[in-house]
């Protein structure tokens, strides 16, 4: 993984901060980030990888073009971290937070075999369809079922509906619900499946709405005919899949699990495939819900009934938002992070005259989810033989000017799970909001997001 060589490649912006302007109050807090910050060498490539850690890269690719995965990642990426990783041919390429399946999709076409876990049962369904081989008849059989869609009369909106039914314009809402009416009276097949697929990934560009922050911001849609769309869709993802196809004799799996269960699922279904590397991007610490941004597919879709079932997902997932199962303690270092945040509040209230309901819930979120981040960890070194590499693509969150270097800790925790680490790669600024750049204008260039590569111990 190449460097830059000038000095944004060797000592950069964390580094000169952490030596120069007080970021914390305590200083031995402060001294040990700078150690893990010259430790690990942190280096820099951004005219490398700025375009390749976000999902843009995508918009026209084979596969990851159909359904738009905001958190996703290039596929370009991904096919340069499983070179670089060493792993073989036919060996497993593993993504415990699969997402949209991108590290899967380039593991099956690059001649790997590969397991997805997401808690999200969306993601886990979009990764196995993808995955998945298809054939001659399967493409036959959707041309039929179009057909029979076109003279299909009836379906009701269920319950669940109601909770999402106000993001569309009405005729849009029927149109959606026919569509799905249809594909529920479809036997289970691989055909089936690929059109559910299709379903799910034109929901939110049927709805008045898009993904935008911690939630859906309004944005009218431009989709005037919803089954033409629909069908559009599907001849899309058949093309993409006659016109590139899974290496031969590779298997992939997309499944609905937490990645602190990886190992487990990592040993049902690995046939004596040995893991050949771990690649993933985690939520980030950031507070953000990512099941909120979702919701339209995840009810829609008949993954969730309603928010209670979303509610039920979260609890599942990485504590990476406010509002989770609160945490008071997890590794000292990290718990100083949290108080330094807990600390920060009082000042910022009295200053803006309110209560911080949500930034009160952030330091128990950051104990949360460096916890579950250290289970994760463990269940990767548990997956690999000595040698093995896992990367982490993940982006730095900052909390009233208090900066939570998330590569650099989660490097730190993987050294205590059996991990040496590899090196640290800033790939791009990362950003926060305007009102805290407003306040601590060092955050705009030295926030990163970056990649963590780490080798497991012999």
């Amino acid at each position: 993984m190449r460097t830059a060589s000038g000095r944004e490649g060797r000592i950069h912006r964390m580094h000169e901060l952490l030596k120069t302007q007080r970021i914390y109050d305590s200083s031995a807090l402060q001294k040990w980030l700078l150690s893990l910050e010259t430790k690990y060498a942190v280096g820099a490539a951004p005219e490398k990888y700025h375009r390749l850690v976000n999902f843009s890269a995508n918009a026209a690719a084979p596969y990851h073009q159909w359904f738009k995965y905001r958190e996703g990642f290039a596929g370009e990426l991904i096919a340069e971290l499983i070179v670089l990783s060493g792993a073989q041919k036919g060996e497993l390429i593993i993504d415990p937070f699969c997402g949209s399946g991108t590290t899967n999709v380039v593991a099956v076409l690059s001649g790997y075999n590969t397991l997805g876990l997401d808690v999200n049962p969306m993601s886990a369904f979009l990764t196995n369809t993808k995955v998945d081989r298809y054939d001659a008849q399967d493409f036959e059989e959707i041309r039929g079922f179009l057909s029979a869609l076109r003279n299909f009369r009836g379906g009701a909106p269920r319950k669940s509906d109601r909770e999402v039914c106000r993001y569309f314009r009405p005729d849009r809402f029927d149109e959606l619900v026919r569509i799905r009416s249809f594909l529920d009276t479809l036997p289970e097949s691989r055909a089936g499946q690929l059109l559910r697929a299709a379903f799910v990934s034109i929901i939110l560009d049927c709805s008045d709405r898009r993904r935008d922050g911690n939630g859906l911001k309004v944005s009218a849609s431009r989709v005037e005919d919803t089954a033409a769309f629909f069908e559009e869709k599907a001849a899309l993802m058949i093309e993409d899949i006659r016109r590139v196809r899974p290496c031969d004799g590779v298997r992939g799996f997309g499944l609905c699990d937490t990645a602190c269960h990886l190992y487990q699922r990592y040993e049902s279904c690995r046939d004596g495939r040995r893991a050949g590397a771990i690649i993933f991007s985690p939520p980030y610490a950031n507070s953000f819900d990512y099941f909120e941004s979702y919701k339209l597919e995840l009810i829609l879709g008949g993954f969730a009934d309603g928010m209670t079932g979303i509610a039920d997902l979260r609890r599942g997932a990485v504590r990476s938002f406010v509002g989770a199962q609160a945490q008071k303690a997890c590794d000292p270092c990290i718990d100083l992070i949290a108080k330094e945040i807990e600390e920060a509040i009082p000042a910022k209230e009295a200053r803006t005259g309110k209560k911080d309901g949500r930034t009160r819930k952030v330091p128990d979120m950051i104990r949360g989810y460096f916890s579950d981040m250290r289970e994760v960890l463990r269940q990767c070194a548990l997956c690999l033989n000595p040698g093995g590499k896992t990367y982490i693509v993940v982006d730095q969150s900052a909390y009233l000017g208090k900066i939570v270097p998330t590569d650099l800790l989660l490097a730190y925790l993987g050294e205590q799970e059996g991990f040496t680490v590899g090196r640290i790669v800033k790939c791009r600024n990362a950003r926060t909001s305007t009102q805290q750049l407003n306040q601590y204008p060092y955050l705009k260039t030295t926030l990163r997001e970056s990649i963590v590569e780490l080798v497991r111990n012999e």
